[in-house]
């Protein structure tokens, strides 16, 4: 088994992939990858075998993300809000990402979604408490929401995308959060 990727080159090579799947999509070589990371093929090819894998450890690497975003939160009643809002901006930022991924197990989705939505639940439940949640908004209308913003924004056009982005995120905080 090879040695673990030292966690720079790996932090490096997931922004490159990030970004790189945000501009290209699928049809972008593992290699170009690896040379706008500052690593090696060897190095990208002993830890990713595929495009596919390489996405697939960058949606965990977002949940992760996610994850941590929302345990510092819990204490704040605007809580749902914020960690809405990062979402929808991570979901602009990894727009391509999908793609990269449409041949990954549903399961491994599902998996993944339901770790997202568990996130939600203790901020939402603050949030209405709080008055900050409408009281009828559930966790299934957050992710409804999230994907609904993320159909919004597709387009290649960066200034109607950004446009987009911002309307997007007020129809839906108007549609989900009092203020």
């Amino acid at each position: 088994m090879p040695a673990p990727m030292p966690a720079r080159n790996r932090d490096r090579l997931l922004a490159e992939a990030r970004r790189m799947f945000a501009e290209h999509g699928h049809d972008v070589a593992l290699e170009e990858i690896a040379r706008a990371a500052g690593v090696s093929r060897t190095t990208i090819y002993r830890n990713f075998a595929t495009c596919e894998e390489l996405a697939a450890t960058v949606f965990a690497d977002n949940v992760a993300q996610i994850e941590h975003h929302a345990a510092g939160l819990r204490d704040r009643p605007d809580g749902a809000v914020k960690l809405f809002d990062f979402v929808l901006d991570m979901q602009l930022d990894n727009r391509g990402l999908a793609q990269v991924l449409s041949s990954a197990d549903l399961q491994w989705f599902i998996e993944h979604a339901r770790r997202i939505a568990a996130c939600f639940e203790p901020l939402l439940d603050a949030g209405r408490a709080a008055g900050i949640v409408h009281p009828v908004v559930e966790v299934d209308d957050l992710m409804l929401a999230i994907s609904m913003g993320e159909s919004a924004v597709a387009t290649n056009d960066v200034a109607q995308r950004d446009n987009r982005h911002k309307r997007a995120r007020d129809m839906l905080h108007r549609a989900l959060f009092t203020r």
